[in-house]
């Protein structure tokens, strides 16, 4: 999915809380990648993470088996010999050959995507994104709240993702201010409504929502 969409470690580490260290081990194995950092990747290219999320979960079921299997092989170091060895060998070896089957998953399931919704222009362009957030207002003393976070003081600016991004583009919309999809990342596009809405409040312009600019928000006519 890297490859394809185009994006290098520099460009993974701008655009998500990774380190370009850290996605370098996520990508070549070394270490499982949260979900937080799957979810992440699929929504800069444009795919589903849904069945990422489910072959990490699988691959998550037997690196923690591995793992406790090692541990054990390796407990008794009173016998600790090239035949003691011969267990944990095995193990890993399983460990790696799990992780070639989970690689040749996501390969799969990206060349079936590929396959029903083509990207025009070569494969250049990213595909639509779809929002996996909704809005779903509702009041509670005399504040709006969009259904994704409760916050009314957490800093989210350029590059933040999660629910709170979430809540901030819908609550965006109902300024009449227009985000972009509701994908719970906070990019350019969103950055731009936010300085729009302190402008037309009078607050300082740098784009970042923190307390004042909650507030702002969460108060709608």
């Amino acid at each position: 999915m890297k490859d394809r969409s185009g994006l290098s470690l520099v460009s993974l580490q701008t655009k998500t809380p990774f380190s370009g260290s850290s996605w370098e081990r996520y990508l070549n194995g070394k270490v499982l990648p949260p979900e937080t950092a799957v979810e992440a990747i699929a929504r800069i290219a444009g795919e589903d993470a849904a069945p990422l999320l489910e072959l990490r979960d699988a691959a998550e079921r037997t690196w923690n088996t591995a793992s406790d299997a090692c541990s054990t092989a390796g407990g008794d170091t009173a016998h600790d010999t090239p035949e003691a060895e011969a267990p944990r060998i095995r193990v890993v070896a399983l460990a790696v050959a799990a992780g070639g089957l989970l690689l040749s998953a996501v390969v799969s399931v990206l060349l079936v995507m590929d396959a029903q919704h083509p990207k025009a222009g070569g494969g250049q362009g990213a595909a639509a994104k779809v929002g996996k957030y909704t809005c779903a207002y509702t009041r509670r003393a005399d504040l709006l709240f969009a259904g994704n976070s409760a916050a009314m003081s957490h800093r989210v600016m350029l590059n933040s993702t999660g629910p709170e991004v979430a809540e901030v583009q819908c609550l965006l919309l109902r300024h009449k201010l227009s985000p972009g999809d509701i994908d719970g990342y906070f990019g350019p596009r969103t950055e731009t409504q936010v300085k729009r809405l302190q402008r037309q409040d009078h607050v300082p312009t740098d784009g970042v929502v923190g307390e004042q600019t909650w507030a702002l928000l969460r108060h709608v006519e």
